[in-house]
């Protein structure tokens, strides 16, 4: 059976227009023309969901925990990452279901139907494996299940603490010394579910490492993802170890193809985003959390003009907000670059030109990074409230970029995930005891 809704104004995949339907038909959707037997959203826009390509959902449980001075020089994303230790210390896995099932629950609401989810936490505290060594995976995929989104389960390689550096004690829950034990675990979970591959970083794994991570990760069709370049930090220790910063490195390597995609890439050398053009790779920038932890800004101007496919990530769940991310990715470059429209290229000239980029970045962007079909094919699709006060007025050639630089979460009504809908009039019919679990949660982790 198939599904016809149809709203005031519909986005055809370059504009919004009106008297169109989205058919659903299983998991897949179709535009057409509105008729008769359709169900009809008044004062509604209807347009393809969100994809989020970068998640730790377990750091859900961090929100609020950190933002203070921890000590008395400077505080820094390597002062920050010791509190995410204690949480990734302390979380059973019916505890990593319960962060995942909230965290899951805020990106649904927020209209994100698909979920890239950068899972490192595999093993018991002491780095033991669970009797099930795909227990936390296996917990954190119902918790999406449970709320209705879609994931991508990107299994992350850790091999050691750094470049001569031992293992932190939290790291032994993340570490799997040999990467053919994580291909072979990877490749049971993705008999049932769609899986990727990401050596954390070149910090975390030698070379070796990750070459059989890509290896495997390209002869079954997977993504893989990096943190690449994210802090000077990591610069340094991977140009001590390599000669190079990572981007070089993963080029030489040949790890750098149009199946990859590097988180962060914010501290890049000059030249290296002419590399990842060249080599059509993607970036996931994940700007709430880049400005969160100090990090930087991702010159996404620089990207974009060698032709880098550009995909946003919550990270660290710090705000699930994908369209504030969206527009952040500009906002940080007019601040550096002390000019507007920085990632609207000069011949661009159209009132919804640079909201079009931003937009893809949330939706286009997310899905090639995960190897998802196109947004207008897939039935995960949100309706947003024409009269709510974050956009009202906005009903011509304004609308997406109202939607883009200005929409509150408040303004979407509705989303559907697989043709299922998971969102009606702003509410999730789990929340109450979804947030019930988590409160629990906090108050016995903290």
């Amino acid at each position: 059976m198939s599904t016809r809704i149809a709203a005031e104004w519909t986005w055809n995949g370059e504009r919004f227009e009106r008297d169109l339907a989205v058919v659903f038909e299983g998991a897949s959707a179709r535009i057409e023309p509105a008729e008769n037997g359709c169900t009809r959203l008044p004062r509604r826009a209807l347009l393809p969901a969100f994809v989020n390509a970068h998640s730790h959902s377990f750091q859900r449980v961090l929100r609020g925990r950190t933002e203070h001075r921890t000590r008395a020089d400077r505080d820094t994303f390597w002062t920050w990452r010791e509190k995410m230790y204690h949480a990734a210390l302390s979380l059973t896995p019916d505890d990593l279901y319960d962060a995942a099932r909230m965290c899951f629950l805020e990106m649904a609401l927020a209209g994100i139907a698909w979920v890239g989810e950068f899972h490192y936490v595999h093993h018991q505290p002491d780095g033991t494996p669970y009797d099930d060594p795909l227990a936390t995976a296996r917990a954190i995929a119902a918790a999406a299940d449970d709320v209705g989104i879609g994931i991508v389960l990107l299994q992350a390689g850790y091999e050691r603490g750094g470049y001569n550096r031992d293992l932190h004690p939290a790291q032994r829950r993340f570490c799997t010394a040999d990467p053919e034990v994580l291909c072979q675990r990877t490749a049971e979970l993705g008999r049932t579910r769609r899986v990727g591959l990401a050596p954390h970083s070149l910090r975390a794994v030698t070379l070796d490492y990750a070459r059989r991570l890509g290896a495997f990760a390209a002869d079954h069709a997977w993504p893989l993802h990096f943190h690449a370049s994210e802090q000077p930090g990591e610069n340094s220790d991977v140009r001590a170890e390599h000669g190079a910063t990572p981007v070089t490195v993963l080029q030489r390597a040949g790890l750098l193809g149009a199946r990859t995609t590097l988180i962060h890439a914010v501290h890049l050398t000059p030249g290296e985003h002419a590399l990842l053009g060249a080599a059509r790779a993607g970036v996931c920038a994940c700007p709430t959390t880049e400005r969160n932890l100090g990090d930087g800004t991702v010159r996404a101007d620089l990207l974009d003009t060698q032709g880098v496919s550009l995909a946003l990530g919550t990270d660290s769940q710090i705000q699930i907000a994908p369209l504030e991310d969206a527009r952040q990715l500009e906002y940080h470059l007019r601040l550096s670059l002390l000019e507007r429209a920085a990632l609207s290229p000069p011949t661009d000239q159209t009132p919804d030109g640079l909201a079009r980029r931003l937009y893809a970045a949330a939706t286009t962007g997310g899905a090639r990074s995960l190897g998802l079909p196109a947004p207008e094919s897939r039935a995960d699709w949100i309706a947003v409230d024409l009269d709510d006060p974050s956009i009202a007025g906005a009903e011509d050639v304004s609308l997406l970029a109202s939607l883009v630089f200005s929409i509150e979460r408040t303004a979407i009504t509705d989303v559907w995930a697989g043709g299922r809908q998971i969102v009606r009039d702003r509410a999730h019919a789990g929340s109450a005891g979804i947030v019930d679990r988590f409160r629990d949660l906090q108050r016995r982790l903290w």
